[in-house]
C-alpha cells in the first residue's frame, strides 16, 4: 500500500555543496519531486514519491540531515 508523499528539507554536507545539483538528481531518480535547490545554503526541499516508509530511505551520499518539512503559521 502506498503512503502519502512526505515533504522534506535536506541539508547537504558542507564539502558536497558544490555537487548539490547531482545530489538533487539522485533524489529525483529515487522518485522524489524537487521543489527548491538552494545552492548558497546547501538546502534541498521536495517531497517523496510516497513509496517510502520513512525519509531515511531516500538519503543519498552528500546529505547531512533530512527532516520533514513543516508549516509555520503566524497568528
Amino acid at each position: 500500500m502506498a503512503n502519502d508523499p512526505i515533504k522534506f528539507i535536506a541539508s547537504v554536507e558542507d564539502s558536497e555543496i558544490k555537487n548539490i545539483q547531482d545530489i538533487a538528481e539522485k533524489l529525483r531518480k529515487k522518485g522524489c519531486k524537487i521543489n527548491h535547490i538552494l545552492s548558497f545554503t546547501g538546502v534541498i526541499s521536495g517531497e517523496t514519491s510516497g513509496k517510502e516508509d520513512s525519509l531515511q530511505e531516500i538519503i543519498v551520499k552528500g546529505i547531512k540531515h533530512i527532516e520533514e518539512d513543516g508549516e509555520v503559521r503566524a497568528f
